[in-house]
């Protein structure tokens, strides 16, 4: 052992001698590929005493030297590295200076900054403070003055605060440390010793909203507990068990007093109300010490307690995470709903017990995200029409060929509508190019050779004041038939200014792109991306098929389908093994590579995975049946686990033609508890 460490030391050292010896031979090369400059511009701190002198400070990314041009027709300066700065005496007036930045392979870019002269006082003052919607904590300023050169702006916060400068034209961000009320001071300069000053009073806050993760340092998350151990609260506390689903560093703790009552519980008020505008769940994450704990989440008025809604899920796993999706669709959206209102182990007297949450927020079961089949019964699809344009989820007007599934999507383009009219539908989830960059859809059209244009946006590029994104792709594809359901193919990669990387979150449909519209109509389904072909047993990744059965009569197994940790799911309690039916119609995955299915236990040792194939007659029995059985041994508990099986580790099976059987057992046999969902197969 020795000398095999011997001899891996001596190749690292002498890789490491070649590496050296290659470093001054790769210079130029490394010279070559560096950035140019980017960002060129100009700070200015202009000398207050009528005598027009102003220095200059150039800025820049990449570069090590620059030159000023400082736009008054006088010569350049001399080149002057980074961090130095230069004087100039100016007349009164306005200049465009102009900075050119050099980088070590001698590339050069160039920027401009306006400069005004004047030793006039500023005047018309005005100052924009912009908070930013992702940081209560953080404000930019901005401002214009007639008059003025630039800018120092206070924020308010500290004694000796030193002023940042502002440019005309930019702005200056600041992040605050602590809520309060300050005071924000711009003062507008000029080339004169007058100065133009503008105050705002600004209150920084920290309102509690959901989500609720208790893990800000400022929020005030203060419970009020009520039936027993009243003022306790619900203090948060380091995460006593960071598992499964929840591994984050802080979490509330709440305990049910001794001899409390069956209705105690805690509460706490927000500063806003839930938006119930766009879902009706609320998922939290629980650990409690017993299974099968009922656990009430109620919302209520802030102002009238009989203004409320609440709804029960119970705890399958003691001891370790789980989330708690909790209905609440029968919750009135025209009410406001600012109180929250938790009861552990409900109808049960407290015994000392304590229950840990964390996590609380709306969620939905299924998300609009690609593929696109229309049929998930809790989405509603909101297609808005515009140009002339009308649609939205409809049943299925031809059901035949390559489409027979039960709904799609309908285009009606009114007569005399714009020739750009189409329909968009905003997703839930931006698109995902892991199977490639080529989308499908199938397409009903009632003529042939009519343009379609597909369009994918990122919404986030919209122009603030409003207006279309800027960040797009498109791709136009024309029908080949009429009044039948065919598939079209449009690469995204043949669009120029394509970006995989970027998050493309909205899809636009233009049918007759172009023309303007003559009151047809058309149809569209199973926009889907890549040429990855599934066979959907339970999954939204696509249609369903036919099953039999989730359960035969010869399993010994219980069964229930449940909504567990936000996923619908297949729950297979007190299991020994199950048998799963598609005998009436047996799967042809014979040009399928995989099986894929996700499952949750907390107590099983061993998972396995039966498939079992009827035989080139189709028929269960007559002696052609074969099957094969893979095991997953100790298999991750109290968290998901998916199953990515090759076909192939199917080794016994002698077709996959005719697929009858599925069947899933465990250890313990007749005890584990296992969550199925996710069960497909694809290529």
């Amino acid at each position: 052992m020795k000398n095999i460490f011997r001899i891996i030391i001596a190749v690292f050292v002498s890789t490491a001698i070649v590496s050296c010896d290659r470093d001054d031979d790769s210079l130029g090369a490394d010279l070559e590929g560096l950035a140019a400059p980017s960002n060129l511009g100009a700070n200015f701190q202009i000398t207050q005493d009528n005598s027009g002198l102003v220095t200059v400070i150039p800025t820049g990314q990449g570069a090590n030297l620059y030159e000023v041009d400082f736009g008054d027709g006088s010569p350049v300066s001399t080149e002057i590295k980074a961090g130095e700065q230069i004087e100039h005496v100016y007349a009164e007036g306005e200049y465009e200076v102009t900075v050119t930045g050099k980088n070590l392979a001698g590339e050069t870019a160039q920027g401009t900054q306006s400069l005004t002269v004047s030793f006039l006082p500023p005047e018309n003052l005005e100052a924009t403070i912009t908070r930013d919607p992702d940081d209560n904590y953080t404000i930019s300023v901005s401002a214009t003055a007639e008059n003025a050169a630039m800018y120092e702006v206070y924020f308010g916060e500290g004694e000796d605060e030193e002023p940042l400068p502002l440019m005309a034209g930019e702005n200056v961000s600041y992040t605050y440390s602590s809520v309060g009320t300050y005071t924000v001071r711009v003062v507008a300069l000029s080339g004169g010793a007058a100065t133009t000053e503008v105050t705002e009073e600004i209150v920084i806050s920290d309102p509690l909203f959901l989500p609720i993760t208790f893990e800000s340092p400022t929020l005030n998350y203060t419970f009020i507990n009520f039936g027993g151990g009243e003022g306790a609260g619900a203090p948060i506390v380091e995460n006593p068990d960071p598992s499964g689903v929840n591994t984050s560093t802080m979490v509330a703790s709440y305990t049910k007093p001794e001899g409390s009552e069956t209705w105690a519980g805690t509460q706490i008020v927000l500063d806003e109300p839930i938006d119930f505008s766009t879902t009706q769940y609320i998922s939290m994450d629980v650990w409690s010490p017993v299974a099968g704990a009922d656990v009430i989440f109620k919302v209520e008025n802030r102002d009238n307690a009989d203004i409320a809604a609440e709804f029960t899920a119970t705890t399958t796993v003691s001891e370790a995470w789980e989330t708690l999706v909790f209905d609440l669709s029968s919750i009135d959206p025209s009410q406001e709903y600012g109180r929250i209102v938790l009861f552990f182990n409900f109808n049960i007297p407290g015994t000392g017990e304590i229950y840990y949450f964390d996590n609380i927020k709306t969620t939905q079961l299924e998300f609009t995200e690609l593929p696109l089949t229309f049929e998930a019964e809790n989405l509603s699809y909101t297609w808005s029409g515009f140009g002339g344009t009308t649609g939205g989820v409809v049943a299925n007007p031809d059901p035949s060929g390559i489409n027979s599934s039960a709904n799609v999507a309908e285009l009606n383009e009114g007569s005399g509508a714009e020739t750009w009219a189409g329909m968009s539908l905003d997703l839930d989830q931006p698109l995902d190019f892991s199977n490639g960059t080529t989308v499908k859809m199938k397409v009903w059209s009632p003529e042939a050779g009519v343009p379609v244009l597909l369009k994918f946006e990122n919404s986030a590029s919209a122009p603030e004041g409003g207006g279309n994104p800027t960040v797009f792709v498109e791709v136009i594809q024309n029908t080949t038939t009429s009044e039948e359901w065919e598939e079209l193919s449009f690469d995204l990669s043949t669009f120029e200014a394509f970006d995989p990387a970027v998050d493309y979150d909205r899809v636009i449909i233009f049918y007759d792109f172009g023309n303007p519209g003559e009151g047809t109509t058309s149809y569209y389904d199973d926009i889907r991306i890549g040429d990855t072909t599934y066979i959907s047993l339970f999954s939204d990744i696509d249609e369903n098929i036919a099953v039999d059965t989730w359960r035969t009569d010869w399993s010994v197994s219980d069964y229930e389908e449940v909504t567990f940790d936000g996923r619908l799911a297949k729950r297979y309690y007190n299991l020994n093994y199950v048998g799963i039916e598609t005998i009436a119609n047996p799967i042809d995955a014979s040009e399928m590579a995989y099986f894929h299915t996700d499952f949750y236990t907390e107590d099983a040792t061993s998972f396995r995975v039966k498939l079992v194939d009827l035989g080139p007659d189709g028929v269960y029995g007559g002696g052609d049946d074969t099957e094969h059985e893979v095991t997953i041994e100790n298999p991750a508990q109290n968290e998901w686990v998916s199953l990515e099986i090759p076909l192939s580790q199917f080794e016994n099976l002698a077709g996959r033609a005719h697929l009858g059987q599925l069947i899933y057992s465990a250890s313990p046999s007749g005890a584990a508890n296992v969550y199925v969902t996710n069960v497909y197969f694809h290529n």
